[in-house]
């Protein structure tokens, strides 16, 4: 499989799991697969920040060290895609309330 592809599904998994998580606790977001599909672009935007904008990759690459090798890649990816999911999912949260 190519790394590149890869790295952004593990980021959209991550970012789905993190969205989830803290849109639950806010009890909003569009139910569960609003909050999974909020999440998983959340990660995806957060990877594509930690390429393209120095402050973001700095901050990446040093989860990276976490463990060796090709692992600690996959779980950098994994902790990005988890970050700009939660702040994406807590924002989504927030503002997409259920009807009372």
């Amino acid at each position: 499989m190519d790394p590149t592809i890869l790295a952004y599904i593990v980021q959209a998994v991550g970012g789905a799991v993190g969205g989830n998580i803290l849109g639950a606790v806010t009890r909003g977001g569009g139910g569960l697969l609003g909050r999974t599909v909020i999440g998983a672009l959340g990660g995806l935007a957060a990877g594509y920040a930690s390429g393209n904008v120095e402050a973001v990759g700095g901050i990446t690459a040093m989860w990276s060290n976490l463990i060796e090798g090709d692992n600690g890649v996959h779980l950098a990816n994994l902790i990005t895609g988890a970050a700009g999911g939660g702040i994406l999912g807590l924002i989504a949260g927030l503002l997409i309330r259920p009807r009372a």
